[in-house]
């Protein structure tokens, strides 16, 4: 075993996070951690997830690997579960010597064969609580079944009939302490304080907030008033002739229908979950500089996906619109000097910038790139092209991919509509340029180097760089 680095790792995940919230990029929502944060650290702008879906993404953040590579794809059997042999971030720095702890979401599936979690000095996995937010929502005066809505969404053997979870809030009626993020951001907190003094830390605090259930504690859940909420973009829009990814999306058929009423309460309860998460990871922040480590550690904040929040009638993730795909990610280490980036960056480049941090080996089939070249150099010439993938929600269906440069995405949607925004003229990505005749040259160009990237990572539907760019034989991995 070689010397374990002097760094420690800390990493502060949220689950559905909306980074246009964020006071460090701009939002409505008072987050002293996250602006902290922002102060001592490199504040990515155009940090892209690797899929808006969360058991795909998170072992694409661990192995700097591509979903369709790694793959891990979607839920369901035969699909969640990682190929044998990826090698994980995590397990990188516990052979190096590293005291580990995890506690919180984790949805990384592994063969049965490659799983480590029981070496790690910490590791609990946990999921949401839907059973106290049905508890706390009758107290409150609803039933149970208001916080699902009814779905049907392809799979790659047919349609599957399922539920999905809504924003209906509730608000959490025991000690705020009890609430599980809390709990959470404490058993972090006192594995960091109580780790061995000889040994670095490497610890994860992954909370399930803002995600659904939206069950939030006071005074989090009363700082926003409904009234003072307003319509994001492409509320209200007629999706007809969208592509069906979008039009019947999960997040889009188990909300139609609802009223800005609806939402405006939803609205108002997310603001409050985030300012929550933001006391939480102040927690573990507090422990780090207790432990009296902050000033060797490495620190990153970020989450796994995005959240729509009523942007284009739609609830969630699983869009490649940026309110689904474009994150927030900070990174404060010594050594580098704060401030913000422009360059387009990915989920992918997480593991290999850690490492290249730390002065380790690279991840050896890793895929991403690290940005330590970009955080010791802000004008340091980013990639041309960032990209994102989405291969359905359960046992496959829908197949997307995304294709991202500084002014323009191209999403491709599989057997369907494609789609072309122009970030500079339409931010809120409400007009769909694919057939207007004045961006034919660029709609090739994005679908070219769609392709190209496609065949290069062995996607599993193919690629062509002629006639529409892409894409056959549609299945899974």
């Amino acid at each position: 075993m070689r010397e374990a680095p002097a760094l420690n790792l800390l990493v502060l995940l949220c689950d559905q996070l909306q980074r246009n919230v964020l006071g460090p990029y701009g939002g409505p929502v008072s987050t002293p951690n996250w602006d902290r944060m922002a102060e001592a650290g490199v504040v990515f702008d155009r940090f892209y997830c690797a899929t808006p879906l969360c058991v795909p993404t998170r072992p694409s953040m661990m192995t700097g690997r591509w979903p369709h590579t790694h793959g891990s794809i979607s839920f369901g059997e035969g699909y969640a579960t990682m190929n044998e042999g990826e090698e994980l971030l995590i397990d990188r720095l516990l052979d190096a010597g590293y005291h580990v702890g995890y506690e919180g979401i984790w949805h990384i599936n592994r063969p049965e064969q490659d799983e480590r979690s029981g070496e790690y000095a910490h590791f609990v996995s946990s999921g949401f609580p839907y059973a106290e937010h049905v508890e706390m929502l009758e107290q409150q005066g609803g039933k149970d079944g208001d916080q699902r809505g009814a779905v049907r969404t392809p799979t790659d053997e047919g349609y599957h009939d399922w539920s999905f979870s809504i924003p209906v809030p509730a608000t959490w009626t025991r000690p705020l302490e009890e609430h599980p993020d809390m709990l959470r951001a404490r058993h972090i907190a006192d594995f960091i304080l109580s780790a061995p003094p000889d040994k670095p830390v490497a610890a994860w605090s992954s909370l399930g907030a803002p995600h659904p259930p939206l069950l939030v504690p006071e005074p989090y859940i009363s700082m926003f008033d409904p009234a003072d909420m307003e319509p994001p973009p492409g509320f209200g829009e007629d999706m007809s002739g969208m592509p069906e990814a979008v039009a019947e999306a999960p997040g889009a058929q188990s909300v139609r229908g609802w009223s800005w009423e609806q939402w405006s309460v939803a609205i108002a309860a997310y603001y409050g979950f985030v300012a929550f998460t933001d006391a939480c990871h102040g927690v573990v922040l507090n422990a780090l500089e207790q432990s009296g480590r902050a000033d060797e550690s490495i620190v990153i904040m970020s989450c796994d996906h995005g959240e729509m929040l009523g942007s284009h009638n739609l609830y969630q993730k699983g869009v490649m619109y940026d309110r689904s795909i474009r994150l927030p990610f900070i990174l404060s280490a010594p050594g580098i000097e704060p401030g913000r980036r422009g360059q387009l960056v990915s989920q992918v480049d997480l593991a290999p910038t850690v490492l290249d941090l730390l002065g380790m080996e690279p991840l050896a089939h890793a895929q991403g790139e690290t940005l330590v070249p970009i955080l010791r150099e802000p004008s340091f010439p980013g990639r041309k092209y960032v990209f994102s993938e989405f291969n359905g929600y359960i046992n496959g269906g829908f197949k997307v991919r995304a294709c991202m440069s500084d002014r323009y995405k191209y999403v491709y949607h599989h057997e369907d509509r494609d789609q072309l925004f122009d970030y500079v003229s339409d931010p809120g990505e409400l007009e769909n340029l694919v057939e207007d005749p004045a961006q034919a040259e660029v709609a090739r160009k994005m679908r070219d180097v769609l392709s190209a990237w496609m065949q290069e990572t062995g996607d599993f539907i193919g690629g062509a760089a002629s006639g529409r760019g892409v894409l056959d034989n549609p299945g899974s991995s």
